[in-house]
């Protein structure tokens, strides 16, 4: 089975002329080059937004509260699907 293949290969090589050179050479394009697009001048005022018919939110950002402290905590799962939090 090997020498078949060897035999084959060694025929293929020896159908091809030793000259050959593939006739096909590819085409070669320059680079294309655009032009920058002009876009019209915006007619909208400025700003394109109405101001807010309404003031800015006054509140503080301090929190005026003490922070909430967790002492202890507890989630216990049961082999019966029960649970106790």
């Amino acid at each position: 089975m090997k020498l078949l293949f060897v035999a084959a290969f060694l025929a293929v090589a020896a159908a091809v002329p030793s000259s050959y050179k593939p006739e096909y050479k590819a085409p070669s394009y320059p680079a294309p080059s655009y032009t920058a697009p002009k876009y019209p001048t915006p007619s909208y005022p400025s700003p394109a937004y109405p101001t807010p018919a309404y003031p800015a939110p006054a509140y503080k950002k301090d929190n005026k509260y003490d922070d909430i402290t967790i002492t202890s905590q507890s989630d216990e799962r049961n082999l019966d699907g029960s649970s106790q939090w």
